[in-house]
């Protein structure tokens, strides 16, 4: 007769506690193992491996037969995610999946919660973002430019910030002309972004599998949405990057005649130094709707209008693409090359969670307790990141404004 989980879990633990026994006895003699209680020890190890692997087996038979049952619930009975589940943003971003690990982590073999009150999950996220392809919308701003692993949480990088090409025909035996390129040292460090959860029950996490997900999701999505706005944003004092519309040393565009034409004015500023091949635009979604919504003097749309099939994925402005965030300034957009920069990653994503927190107000108002009095748990989302740009010329801030 097969044996189920809970005679495993007895079996393994007289085994544990009998090789357990044979080394206290040994410590409290201050003495090693003799032949006969090694070989002893040894069979009970044995033993105990066997019936760990076998409680694996009808751990996962069990997980199976309850997916089956709950199959008409949907996928929230199953508590599995998979990566075509995940939010469009956090997937183009390299996806993120720890609900499982979790779970496994504060219950016990039976489903009981475990020893410990806390412990840390290192997303398992590829360090190269979905790339990016012809007809499909970029999503992220990291899709574009190269992800670099950092190993020690500083880096120093040589920035271009003089380019004087003076080279030009000369007679022989005259002096030949000097041009100038200059480089700026930049020594810089990754900066920590992250985010705590509100307590949430145990008992939850454990059986609505959907939760799991939603956790997941909102943490990386909420983590990925900070890091966007510093790439974009950042001002570089404190722990700010310094992001793109902040550097020094970048070129701008004035508004000139209609969106268009500013636009394409835009492209031609990096075109002259060769950075056309890696660049997209970066602007606001009302921008972009804006731009969409350009007609001629017939009121023909410039994108096709709203009576034609019109590829969302092929969001692309004078053959570059376009990435669509709230990150962005209505009003000003950012033509970039991202092959310029690169995104230093020292850690992609680290989920810590815990109990051991107090509330002085959790049962109202001067009543006090923690969340491990009430089998609660917080999580926390955090990842370290730095940027590079190696040259700020290769940007381009634009006026979109009349």
């Amino acid at each position: 007769m097969q044996k189920d989980i809970t005679q495993l879990g007895q079996e393994l633990k007289h085994h544990l506690e009998a090789a357990q026994a044979i080394a206290t006895k040994a410590d409290d003699e201050k003495r090693d193992f003799t032949p006969d209680e090694m070989t002893e020890v040894k069979s009970h190890m044995d033993a105990a491996k066997g019936l760990k692997a076998d409680m694996e087996a009808a751990k996962a038979t069990q997980t199976m037969r309850t997916a089956l049952q709950e199959l008409g619930d949907g996928i929230a009975g199953t508590g599995r995610e998979t990566k075509s589940d995940l939010h469009p943003r956090v997937k183009a971003s390299g996806g993120t999946d720890w609900g499982e690990t979790v779970v496994k982590a504060v219950a016990g073999p039976d489903g009981y919660k475990g020893i410990l009150a806390n412990g840390t999950v290192a997303v398992n996220v590829p360090l190269n973002p979905e790339p990016v392809r012809m007809d499909v919308p970029v999503l992220t701003l990291r899709q574009l430019m190269p992800n670099v692993q950092n190993t020690s949480g500083r880096f120093a990088y040589l920035r271009q910030n003089t380019r004087t090409n003076n080279a030009a025909v000369v007679a022989q035996g005259a002096k030949k002309p000097t041009s100038v390129y200059q480089l700026q040292r930049i020594d810089d460090r990754v900066r920590t972004i992250a985010h705590l959860s509100e307590p949430i029950a145990k008992q939850d996490l454990d059986d609505v599998g959907m939760l799991r997900q939603f956790i997941d999701q909102e943490m990386r999505l909420g983590l990925d949405l900070a890091l966007e706005d510093e790439i974009l944003n950042g001002d570089g004092t404190g722990e700010h990057m310094t992001g793109i519309g902040n550097v020094s040393g970048s070129q701008a565009q004035a508004f000139d005649t209609n969106l268009l034409v500013t636009t394409r004015k835009a492209v031609t500023k990096l075109e002259r130094y060769g950075y056309l091949a890696g660049a997209a635009f970066v602007m606001t979604p009302e921008d972009w709707e804006s731009i969409e919504l350009l007609a001629d003097n017939e009121a023909r749309f410039y994108y096709g209008g709203p009576q034609n099939i019109v590829n969302q994925g092929a969001r692309r402005l004078w053959g570059a693409p376009v990435v669509v965030t709230d990150a962005a300034t209505t009003g000003v957009a950012h033509l970039a090359d991202f092959r310029q920069m690169r995104l230093q990653v020292r850690q992609d994503g680290v989920l810590d969670w815990s109990e051991n927190v107090y509330d002085p107000n959790a049962l109202g108002a001067g009543s006090g307790a923690s969340d491990f009095e009430r089998n609660m748990l917080r999580f926390r989302f955090e990842g370290r990141f730095g940027l590079e740009i190696l040259r700020p010329s290769s940007i381009v801030e634009i006026d979109l404004t009349a």
